[in-house]
């Protein structure tokens, strides 16, 4: 039968946003591309007026069209040509790989989500994948993994590859987020960076670095845009008696905790000095959106492939072993604090980690603290996803990069507030969660400076300063109050603990130095952090000590003064 267009209304009721939401909705997926087109539709039963849009359904995308009147759906069919394959995983399951089809072979190039995902496989060239990795180099089409036919059998590449495409999808199922910067930037990741062979004559800095390590470099990759490098793992016994250390990818949570890092950098960009609380704080959100994307496609449980609370499991056979695991649920059963008071200043920001990631999982499951007693009514693992946003929308909108665990407490129990109102469930359970784990608002301010002792800086760490020269990092913390720095004052003392030398200086030089974390600024905001590395001289002598005095007014006007302890120079 023929349908004659004439007399068509060629006036929508929709607007092209309106027709881009009900696309999505119409295909059960997520709209991508331009705006919808508006366009005349026929079909058996006569002409349409239609919005033609394109919309991502599983991991395929599809054209669907939707009736410009009312946002029903009329027609869909999939993009999807012949650009997926199967793979078996480090744990022997099956996986979907979005491949690229290239002078008759597969390339791990995933161009199907709008975000495209590019896996390299570095055949164990450290050389190369050192070059590659620091951008020094571009990238080739042979830097790409491969398979000859659609179904890959490199399990490391397998996991790489596959999920981190199911960590996009999470962030866009559950934020409404595109991709590690919420524009859909590319994603780069490098795995066999090292041969296993070549493991008993590695350097100690490559063990740690591409054997037994994962990383995310913001700087890195093609383009200096971003990039993941998975560790190669290492065989049995050598790690550790009796366990094997699987390659990096093989976690679905470790490929999430290091995708997140990306996230966080394109949003709070939490810092990663070394002594700041914001450093913990990278590695605990990290953790805490790894485990998450596991909860989302994974059934609970112990056994690889099922999601847990213990961070990095499937790193290892024996599962969780060998100190490369962190328990979210019980810090203390894999040697790491639970509790504020337990924190170690100046140590690895991955151990401090667990006190935020624990107050997360108590959120959540609810119990009490081992440290404290204190108990938690958690909002259940059934609503999982309300202590995520709560924490996610923290980390995305509200904290700045030298944030502190008490500034996230602040700003966690405020975006609960946000999103589900004061007073509610949501709320009672994120407060109780940081009291529990012993994390209250700083009232005064402190200054820290580490290491303690600082061992000499061979070379001297500044052309400046008569040798021998120490380097130490200082950390200036605010307490319940902004205040401005007037002057600060550096003492050095002889080995005998005679004042040797006093320097005052001033705000502005403060604002000059104290720029590793925090805006570079002489003022410090309430519950906030300030860092600087500093280079030290004893005019020539051989030993002694420092100390660094603030001296500060409020914003009420009153007059603040705090100092660092004896730091010893040898």
């Amino acid at each position: 039968m023929m349908h004659d267009a004439s007399g068509l209304n060629t006036t929508a009721a929709l607007s092209v946003e309106m027709a881009r939401r009900a696309i999505g909705v119409a295909a059960g997926g997520m709209p991508i591309g331009d705006d919808p087109e508006l366009v005349v539709l026929p079909l058996s039963d006569g002409y349409h007026l239609a919005y033609r849009g394109r919309a991502m359904v599983d991991i395929a995308p599809s054209v669907v069209f939707v009736d410009a009147m009312n946002g029903r759906e009329l027609e869909h069919y999939s993009e999807f040509i012949n650009e997926v394959g199967t793979g078996t995983g480090t744990y022997g399951d099956t996986k979907k790989v979005s491949d690229t089809a290239i002078g008759g072979a597969f390339s791990a190039d995933d161009k199907l989500r709008p975000t495209e995902i590019t896996t390299y496989d570095m055949k164990g060239n450290l050389a190369r994948t050192t070059v590659l990795f620091a951008s020094a180099g571009s990238p080739s089409a042979s830097d790409i993994a491969t398979s000859s036919t659609q179904t890959w059998t490199d399990a490391t590449v397998v996991d790489a590859h596959t999920y981190a495409g199911m960590y996009y999808d999470y962030l866009f199922t559950r934020f409404n987020r595109h991709g590690v910067d919420d524009h859909d930037l590319r994603i780069a990741l490098f795995t066999h960076p090292v041969s296993l062979g070549n493991i008993s004559r590695a350097l100690p800095s490559v063990l740690q670095t591409y054997y037994i390590n994962a990383e995310y470099c913001g700087s890195c990759g093609p383009n200096g845009r971003g990039a993941v490098e998975f560790g190669e793992g290492a065989p049995r016994d050598f790690y550790a008696p009796g366990v094997e250390v699987k390659p990096f990818s093989a976690a679905f949570d470790v490929v999430a905790h290091e995708l997140t890092h990306a996230v966080t950098a394109s949003s709070a960009g939490l810092n990663s000095f070394a002594y700041s609380e914001a450093a913990a704080l990278n590695e605990g959100f990290s953790d805490i959106f790894g485990v998450s994307t596991a909860f989302f496609y994974e059934p609970p449980g112990d056994a690889p492939l099922h999601a847990s609370y213990l961070e990095g499991r499937d790193l290892t056979v024996p599962a969780g072993a060998a100190g490369l695991a962190r328990s979210m649920s019980d810090p203390q059963s894999t040697s790491d604090p639970d509790h504020y008071s337990q924190r170690i200043v100046g140590y690895d920001p991955q151990y401090n980690s667990t006190i935020l990631s624990h107050a997360f999982y108590l959120a959540i499951e609810g119990g009490a603290n081992r440290t404290s007693g204190l108990a938690v009514q958690g909002v259940g693992a059934v609503n999982r996803e309300q202590i995520e946003k709560v924490f996610f929308r923290a980390l995305t909108s509200l904290l700045p990069s030298n944030s502190t665990f008490a500034l996230t407490r602040d700003a966690t129990i405020q975006s609960a507030r946000d999103l589900y109102g004061d007073g509610s469930a949501v709320e009672r359970a994120v407060t109780q969660a940081w009291d529990a784990v012993g994390v209250q608002d700083r009232t005064l301010p402190t200054a820290t400076m580490l290491p303690n002792p600082a061992a000499m800086s061979l070379p001297a760490c500044s052309s400046s300063l008569t040798p021998p020269t120490w380097l130490v990092d200082i950390t200036v913390s605010a307490g319940a109050s902004t205040f401005r720095v007037s002057s600060w004052t550096f003492d050095y003392y002889d080995h005998a603990g005679k004042l040797k030398e006093s320097d005052l200086l001033s705000p502005t030089t403060f604002a000059q130095l104290f720029n590793q974390c925090g805006p570079g600024d002489s003022t410090v905001v309430a519950q906030s952090d300030v860092c600087a590395a500093m280079c030290l001289g004893l005019l020539g002598d051989k030993s002694g000590s420092a100390q660094m005095t603030v001296s500060a007014t409020d914003t009420t006007g009153r007059a603040l003064t705090f100092t660092t302890g004896r730091v010893i120079l040898r």
